[in-house]
This record gives C-alpha cells, sequence and structure tokens, in this order.
C-alpha cells in the first residue's frame, strides 16, 4: 500500500532508514541526529515542493518511503526510493515505483516527466527503474558527485 506521508511516519523513517547510520557514524550526536531528523521530514512532509509516499504491507508494517521533489513549474519530478532493509532485493521496488508515480499524477495531472540520479554502481535501482520504464538519459555532476540520469515521461 502507498499513502501520504504524514508526521506520524517520522518515527518509523527515523527507525528504518536512518538509525544504522547514525548509530556508525553519529554515535557522540544521536539525539541532535533524531531532532535534525524529525526537523527535516517536518519540512519535507509541510513543504509544497516535495510529495512524499510511506510504503506499508497490508498489515500497515513500514516498508519504506517514496519522495518527489517538484519543480517549481510542475512540469518534472525527481524521484527518490528509500526502502527498509527487509524489503529490499525482494523484486517490490518497481511496483512502488510505478505505484508511487500514478500517485503523483493523480496530484499533479500536469506533471510529464519524472527523473531519477543513480550512483553508478547502484546495479539494483538501475534494473528497477529501467523496469519501470526510464529510460538513460546520460551522466550527469548532481550535487558534486557523477550520476547516471534516467527520465521517464508521463501519458
Amino acid at each position: 500500500m502507498i499513502r501520504q506521508t504524514t508526521t506520524d511516519d517520522i518515527e518509523n523513517i527515523y527507525m528504518h532508514l536512518n538509525l544504522n547510520y547514525v548509530e556508525k557514524y553519529c554515535e557522540t550526536h544521536k539525539e541532535e541526529e533524531k531532532k535534525n531528523h524529525e526537523r527535516w521530514y517536518n519540512f519535507l512532509i509541510n513543504s509544497p515542493n516535495y510529495v512524499m509516499f510511506t510504503v506499508e504491507d497490508l498489515s500497515e508494517t513500514f516498508l519504506g518511503i517514496v519522495k518527489f521533489e517538484l519543480e517549481e513549474d510542475l512540469e518534472g519530478a525527481e524521484i527518490s526510493l528509500y526502502l527498509a532493509e527487509g524489503i529490499r532485493g525482494r523484486g517490490y521496488s518497481t511496483t512502488i515505483v510505478n505505484a508511487s508515480i500514478e500517485e503523483l499524477k493523480f496530484k499533479h495531472p500536469a506533471l510529464k516527466y519524472v527523473v531519477a540520479y543513480i550512483l553508478e554502481e547502484n546495479e539494483r535501482s538501475i534494473i528497477c527503474f529501467e523496469k519501470s520504464g526510464f529510460k538513460f538519459m546520460g551522466q550527469i555532476d548532481y550535487r558534486g558527485i557523477e550520476h547516471l540520469l534516467y527520465m521517464k515521461t508521463l501519458d
């Protein structure tokens, strides 16, 4: 199931997607990092420039989130997919990407395309986005790091 992310999801996002990183790299600043996480996701959830969906199974177990950053003209969006460790590699990502794009199109029918910036070594993401109908557009410097640019044109 895919639904709009709410502030009630922030704890699950932290526990399933960020906690391992914080415990590994920010041991002495755990509380500060958690507060930063809460502020950041509150901002994303309430910003008109982002749309976020929470992914759950039928028993409402948290599986991940899909974040879209909308362009100012609302013709395009950038997608980011974050899955909980337990769901990775099970073949669900293509379905999640496609379903989240359908939800996004419902909310923003004027959208013409969605882009994904993928690191070259992230083979699973490349396969997922290609199966979801994204086309490779070339390499691009994205936020100071070389990425592969994929784009899906919407009907």
